[in-house]
């Protein structure tokens, strides 16, 4: 049975193999958003299995009267949105496209905001958490977010 509460670790072999992906790609000279963001996605989706949810990539959503699409939503087992994933391009400037993202509605109470070198974690309407992605040190992105 699945254990909610459970974290997944820095060493865990999900991180590892969503690094290796990582370096995969830019190692092909992949550097824009759509390229890099396939190994973060399999992460949460590999993560999210783990604990007996699902994740569901683009799904849209009404906000301050108009469509949302997270590049990722977490649902628990009875279908409620557990947590959102916003991927960025590496050459974007990530503070100001989460700025830009809070403005337009995108949900604040549990979202990772990510650019692969960098991720910023949001809970209850403020900042929580930042590290760098790959960052063997802390505790992964996927553990806090939406587990």
């Amino acid at each position: 049975m699945p254990r909610p509460s459970a974290q997944i670790s820095p060493a865990h072999p999900l991180i590892r193999e969503y690094q290796r992906s990582l370096a995969d790609l830019r190692s092909q000279g992949v550097e824009n958003e759509l390229g890099l963001r396939r190994p973060f996605e399999n992460l949460l989706a590999d993560s999210a299995r783990l604990h007996g949810w699902r994740f569901v990539a683009e799904f849209g959503a009404k906000a301050g009267g108009h469509r949302i699409r997270p590049d990722g939503t977490v649902f628990d087992a009875n279908s409620l949105p557990r947590g959102f994933w916003e991927s960025k391009d590496s050459h974007d400037d990530l503070d100001r496209e989460i700025d830009r993202k809070i403005r337009r509605g995108y949900p604040v109470n549990n979202t990772i905001f990510e650019d692969t070198r960098r991720a910023v974690l949001y809970q209850n309407r403020a900042q929580a958490w930042e590290a760098p992605s790959q960052s063997h040190k802390s505790t992964s992105p996927a553990g806090n977010s939406v587990h």
